[in-house]
């Protein structure tokens, strides 16, 4: 019987207390900070310097005491307003200040009535604009629908970019959307170019990129509404096929002006996308590999599948640089790139070096030869190859450097005894691993009576 009874007080009492709006400790943390200890901290920043007081966290109680440079050497002290503005620390803390006193004892029917109209008014009258805007920047309850005018609402719009806070900006904005004509948004938002900047950003994170194209057209900004239509036609679909016509149907109603600048790009990818499709035709491995790449990389597929097709043809490299205006840097990279990796050494040649007319060598290179011979490297080109297109940079003091660099000591060799330098090829000699194949070739470069030695 007495556990029974235990067990009836146990379930019929609580060690939670319930909720009460009369309750002083309601709502009574701010920021994880008491109401009161906001109103001391109100107190002390206003009698701090401004940029003059630091704050530091300590990490056990959580909460915030005054700290001094010299003092800081354990925490990390950082001024307050570079933790928050000056305008939204001042909204917190009058936010943790208030406090409306409720009457205590007996009421007389003069105050149930003034409590009671005040209670009514709250519920149909809307509050001030700041106060509803503080409470979306503190995270607090707030409704937006008491304001019905076309007036309380630029002044709560008004209100969220004065207080400068994103997340109240759009919130207002959302509001107006759904509550207004769309003219009117947008008459509102002309002018305010804070709103117009978090709106577009929210537009576009959502993907709702025909609202943003609308926005930005009615703002006046048709080239960036163009190029919204253009990432919409690019990304809005996985099928290039499909790709390819929301593309032609793109230029036709949003780049059809014959001096827009944009026009020529927009064009040029889809011929890429073009060719792209018509080279892959039917086959599954060549769509997944060419189709939706860039210029560099189909000009690499073909430099890879289809080197030495005759210029005209469709899947020529030559032909896609035509097309596409690849300049010749970007061309002889891409070949060199690609070509070294298949060891193809005299397409590299027939790259880079011509026949003048007198039969001499002509070097056409729109990159410089240093990197060539580094790229060479790279890909294993054998000796040969390196001293080749070593012997075509012009400076001395680079080709000597960049042969040591590379470890390519035939070339090292050569260059000493066209500066005729007798003692640097001794000097270089010693260095080498006897009886190498490197080696030998100093030690016959020095044995040759023809070379006029300077010392």
């Amino acid at each position: 019987m007495a556990g029974r009874l235990e067990d009836e007080e146990y379930w019929q009492s609580s060690e939670r207390k319930g909720f009460n709006f009369d309750d002083d400790e309601f709502g009574s943390q701010l920021c994880g900070v008491s109401k009161s200890g906001t109103a001391k901290l109100s107190q002390r920043v206003r009698g701090l310097g401004g940029d003059n007081a630091f704050f530091s966290t300590d990490s056990l109680s959580g909460s915030l005491s005054r700290t001094t440079i010299s003092e800081s050497s354990q925490t990390i002290v950082r001024p307050l307003h570079t933790l928050i503005s000056e305008k939204n620390l001042l909204c917190i803390l009058e936010a943790g200040n208030f406090h409306e006193k409720q009457p205590k004892g007996k009421l007389t029917p003069e105050e149930e009535v003034r409590i009671l109209r005040r209670q009514l008014e709250s519920r149909w009258v809307p509050p001030p604009v700041k106060e509803t805007v503080t409470k979306i920047l503190l995270g607090h309850p707030y409704s937006l629908e008491l304001y019905r005018t076309l007036e309380s609402k630029t002044q709560l719009l008004d209100a969220a970019i004065s207080m400068g806070d994103g997340n109240a900006i759009l919130a207002v904005i959302l509001f107006l959307v759904r509550t207004l004509k769309k003219n009117l948004v947008h008459q509102l938002l002309r002018t305010r170019p804070e709103a117009v900047a978090q709106y577009c950003q929210y537009l576009s994170t959502r993907m709702q990129l025909h609202e943003l194209t609308d926005l930005l057209e009615m703002l006046g900004d048709s080239r960036e509404a163009s190029m919204k239509q253009f990432q919409l036609a690019v990304c809005g679909t996985v099928d290039s096929q499909r790709r390819l016509q929301r593309l032609q149907t793109c230029l036709k109603n949003h780049f059809s002006q014959p001096d827009n600048r944009d026009r020529p790009l927009i064009e040029s990818y889809i011929k890429l996308l073009e060719w792209q499709l018509t080279m892959a035709g039917s086959n599954p491995e060549i769509t997944k590999e060419l189709v939706g790449q860039s210029v560099l990389s189909s000009l690499a597929y073909t430099c890879r599948h289809h080197w030495g097709e005759q210029k005209g043809s469709l899947s020529s490299p030559l032909t896609l640089c035509q097309q596409q205006g690849i300049s010749d840097r970007q061309f002889q990279w891409t070949v060199l790139t690609v070509r070294a990796s298949f060891q193809s050494w005299d397409d590299i040649e027939g790259l880079f070096i011509t026949k003048s007319w007198l039969g001499g060598k002509r070097v056409k290179a729109a990159i410089p030869m240093e990197q060539v011979v580094i790229q060479l490297h790279n890909h294993g080109a054998p000796t040969d190859i390196l001293v080749k297109y070593l012997d075509l940079i012009d400076s001395i003091d680079k080709r000597i450097t960049l042969a040591k660099k590379l470890q390519c000591h035939k070339a090292v060799i050569n260059i000493y005894v066209t500066k005729r330098d007798r003692q640097a090829l001794i000097s270089y000699k010693a260095n080498l691993h006897p009886q190498s194949e490197d080696y030998f070739y100093a030690e016959n470069c020095l044995r040759v009576s023809t070379t006029k030695w300077k010392n």
